[in-house]
């Protein structure tokens, strides 16, 4: 099992949602998807969006509230398409 982060982006600064233990991202994303689907439909309604990606430890965050994203791997965004 691994971990994933989910981190919720609004438009002032980023902060983690939850996380979740999973084989790959596409489980993780399938987790997220049926455990929190009221939270990201209202959040993606509002403009923010929610970014899945494997854990490479504790979170940094820069001076601006924003996740230090991996620099490598995959990804999953969910945000309202235009």
């Amino acid at each position: 099992m691994e971990k994933f982060h989910v981190i919720k982006r609004t438009a002032v600064k980023d902060e983690q949602f939850t996380v979740i233990d999973a084989m790959s991202l596409d489980e993780a994303d399938a987790i997220f998807l049926v455990r929190h689907e009221r939270e990201k439909d209202t959040a993606v309604n509002k403009g923010e969006e929610f970014l899945i990606f494997e854990s490479y430890g504790e979170l940094k965050y820069d001076e601006y509230n924003r996740v230090l994203l991996p620099e490598s791997g995959e990804m999953m965004i969910h945000r309202k398409s235009l």
